[in-house]
């Protein structure tokens, strides 16, 4: 087989995207489903007649496809994206971007992204959090019922967060906090490994995603589950079980500091795979 220049870049991106976690290109500015009328299919008109960035598209008197009118609408979009994105205002930019497409401000923001998972007694949005992590570039926190999960705990532990990522928190770890905790702030884009992950074409579930990427955990929770968990809170709460709250601590921590290289290594496929940005 003959690979051509563009099919060595990617495969040296995968590679280390995939074994050792380095970078690649950051998306957002290249996104150009901001401007009105622009969807994917035109952003990849546009990135494969040469406007790669939003600079591109500012420099140029025309841009191929793109009408008079819709320029200079897309000019004043673009400016008032990049003066957000230099002043790291992530929550207006948010809303610049369609909803699917907040994944895209990851590599930006990531020095500020909360990693976020949470254990319940139950799968409703009034369930009790028993347990709580939030993973920060060069710290850990983890929070538990009865003894320091609180608002205002919760609330230093995200402070100056920009962005969160999860598996399925969109859908369940934030609601279930803005249900138990009203009064903190929990409105950031979100970047959901559960819904990037299927559209690069993994299936299953957190663990089964883990395994496939070649990341393990520690012996004392490798069958740990979501129903487990539920069950070592019962016997913490009801027996005193220190070592099912342990188990159920180192549980939940796994699940949460995970998500940080499973994160890096999904970006790196929607970039290339899911939106076809391979320049």
């Amino acid at each position: 087989m003959v690979l051509n220049i563009k099919d060595v870049i990617n495969l040296t991106t995968e590679i280390l995207s995939v074994r050792w976690g380095i970078r690649v290109a950051s998306m957002i500015q290249h996104t150009f489903q901001i401007i009105p009328s622009v969807g994917a299919k035109k952003e990849r008109t546009l990135w494969e007649s040469g406007t790669l960035s939003w600079d591109d598209f500012l420099k140029s008197d025309t841009v191929p496809g793109i009408k008079p009118a819709l320029k200079e609408k897309g000019d004043s979009v673009l400016m008032q994206a990049a003066e957000l994105l230099d002043d790291g205002d992530s929550r207006l930019l948010a809303d610049m971007v369609p909803k699917g497409e907040h994944w895209r401000m990851f590599d930006r923001f990531r020095d500020d992204v909360a990693y976020i998972d949470i254990e319940t007694d139950g799968l409703s949005r009034d369930s009790l959090v028993t347990v709580l992590t939030v993973h920060r570039p060069g710290r850990t926190v983890t929070l538990t019922h009865g003894r320091d999960l609180d608002a205002g705990n919760l609330a230093d532990a995200l402070d100056g967060a920009k962005m969160f990522v999860s598996y399925n928190g969109s859908c369940f770890d934030i609601p279930v906090l803005k249900n138990s905790f009203p009064t903190v702030d929990l409105d950031l884009p979100h970047f959901d490994l559960r819904f990037a992950s299927r559209k690069v074409g993994f299936t299953g579930g957190l663990k089964p995603l883990e395994i496939e990427l070649g990341i393990s955990r520690a012996d004392e929770i490798d069958g740990v589950d979501g129903a487990m968990a539920v069950r070592l809170w019962k016997m913490w709460e009801k027996h005193n079980d220190d070592d099912a709250l342990e188990i159920l601590t180192e549980y939940n921590r796994a699940d949460t500091v995970n998500l940080e290289r499973i994160a890096d290594i999904i970006y790196g496929k929607m970039v290339r795979e899911h939106a076809g940005f391979n320049w």
